[in-house]
């Protein structure tokens, strides 16, 4: 009988243990010990500015001597916001996986030193059921990115329940929307959604030092603020692509596309760059620094709205020509600087719609001054055929892809000065029956055989002097075909261009 009891008191304790997520970082990340813990959280939100009655926000997750008073200016605004459920996005930073990670069906809690903080059991059911939130479960045990923002929600919205999701590095832009898509059935007027993540991570440490001092501060802050700016303008897209290009090392970039595409698509209201700073200045050190953003949203949800559908590519102004180049350009100064342009280019990007039509494009560099007489006027061509996706994600990977053309060394940062760029929006390619339907100086032309393909922009022919059938010479032999291939068994495709460039 006394094993009998033993046995069922064994196990109700470890049910009981396995009820509550214990903390994995208290007493590194911050105090362990409750009465300093709870008036740490209190003297930072009490130094934090006026209340803004938030229902979103981008807070950091370091260890509070180094970001506590930057995530107080963003748990601040949620005091008095009527908050009774907490949708707590962060990034995984010792698993990999794609989608997001709830905890396990046994946890009911997740646990500080200030007490229990209960899981909405039933919105996480409601989860449990699509199928982007199949991650590892066990990825929730040894995370910080979570836990961190606990105390700080006890304080500030201690009646709220959470919805823990941890999401994966392997997250795409397609399964960022997604996930966002199965959120919105949990947002109602009592609902908030807080993002943790941190910024830039710079230095040896890191893997990741593209500044240097005497103002790596100032520019670490600019990159940072520059970047946080496009969450809050609602710029998936933007912050998408900035991260992407520059390689910036922010750690909690797939969570933040998921809250972009939330903003994007199930928001009413105005985002607000709080404050942005760095660890360096906090400890004087700038040997490792990371930065710090803090970012409120304030308004309310709504139902999806999905994007319009994108008309065909039209004729596209001198203007909107224009764009496009500066997007190229911005994209080469982001990939190969590391520094904020392509969201700049973003923020004051006039006529942005007009190049969400689906189209191909190609990026040309051209070489100027001594360097062309002595070099050749071609330093980079690089493209996407394929009208499959919008004129502006495909100007950015022509662009990327340009800077590494594999035909020439890699272009260097120095050389940025030094290039002319050309962009070509392409129509989608058309089968002909045969070489005779080609019009040169108005087609682009595909030609393919045996398993080989090559491509020359409508231009190229006009620009090299060549009629037709010399055109198709050198357009057999970039294929690495002989010279003739072309006039036996071939097949060709044709397509338009319009092309700008930066040449005055």
């Amino acid at each position: 009988m006394k094993l009998l009891v033993f046995a069922a008191l064994t196990s109700v304790a470890a049910t009981a243990a396995a009820a509550g997520r214990p903390p994995a970082v208290a007493g590194a990340f911050y105090p362990d010990d409750p009465e300093l813990l709870r008036s740490q959280v209190e003297e930072m939100l009490a130094a934090a500015p006026a209340k803004v009655g938030a229902r979103a926000l981008v807070v950091p997750h370091a260890g509070y001597v180094y970001s506590g008073a930057v995530a107080a200016e963003a748990f601040a605004a949620l005091d008095g916001a009527g908050v009774r459920r907490v949708i707590l996005l962060g990034p995984s930073h010792h698993r990999g996986f794609k989608g997001g990670a709830l905890p396990a069906r046994s946890v009911q809690s997740f646990t500080t030193p200030l007490g229990e903080v209960d899981l909405d059991r039933e919105a996480l059911a409601v989860l449990r059921r699509g199928e982007e939130f199949r991650g590892p479960a066990e990825a929730h045990g040894p995370e910080h990115s979570l836990e961190v923002e606990l105390p700080f929600l006890q304080l500030v919205a201690p009646e709220a329940r959470i919805v823990p999701v941890l999401v994966g590095h392997d997250t795409d832009y397609e399964d960022a929307g997604r996930m966002a898509r199965e959120l919105v059935p949990l947002l109602d007027e009592e609902t908030a959604v807080v993002v943790s993540s941190d910024f830039t991570h710079h230095g040896a440490r890191y893997r990741w030092t593209p500044f240097s001092e005497p103002d790596l501060g100032g520019q670490l802050v600019r990159l940072g603020r520059v970047t946080a700016g496009r969450l809050a303008a609602f710029d998936p897209k933007g912050f998408w692509h900035q991260v992407d290009v520059s390689g910036d090392t922010v750690c909690g970039a797939k969570p933040l596309a998921v809250l972009t595409q939330l903003l994007a698509h199930a928001f009413e209201g105005t985002g607000q760059v709080l404050d942005v700073t760095t660890s360096g200045h906090r400890t004087g050190s700038w040997d490792l620094s990371v930065t710090y953003a803090a970012v409120a949203f304030r308004g309310s949800w709504r139902s999806w709205r999905e994007e319009p559908s994108a008309a065909p590519l039209g004729e596209l102004t001198v203007a909107q020509g224009a764009e496009i180049v500066a997007l190229a350009r911005a994209t080469l100064r982001s990939f190969l600087l590391h520094d904020g342009s392509l969201a700049e280019w973003y923020a004051a990007a006039q006529d942005i719609n007009s190049i969400r039509a689906p189209a191909g494009a190609f990026v040309t560099l051209h070489n100027t001054g001594e360097r062309a007489q002595s070099e050749g006027r071609l330093r980079a061509c690089m493209g996407v055929i394929e009208a499959s996706q919008p004129l502006e994600d495909a100007v950015v990977q022509a662009a990327v892809s340009a800077a590494r053309d594999p035909r020439f060394p890699p272009l260097a940062p120095a050389e940025l000065d030094e290039v002319e760029l050309e962009v070509s929006a392409l129509s989608a390619a058309r089968p002909v029956a045969g070489p005779e339907a080609i019009v040169v100086g108005r087609h682009g032309v595909i030609l393919s055989k045996g398993g080989r393909r090559a491509l020359f922009l409508p231009q190229v022919a006009p620009e090299q002097g060549w009629d037709r059938d010399t055109m198709l010479d050198h357009l057999a032999r970039k294929a690495g075909l002989p010279t003739d291939a072309w006039r036996r068994g071939a097949q060709f495709e044709v397509f338009t261009a319009q092309v700008f460039s930066e040449k005055k």
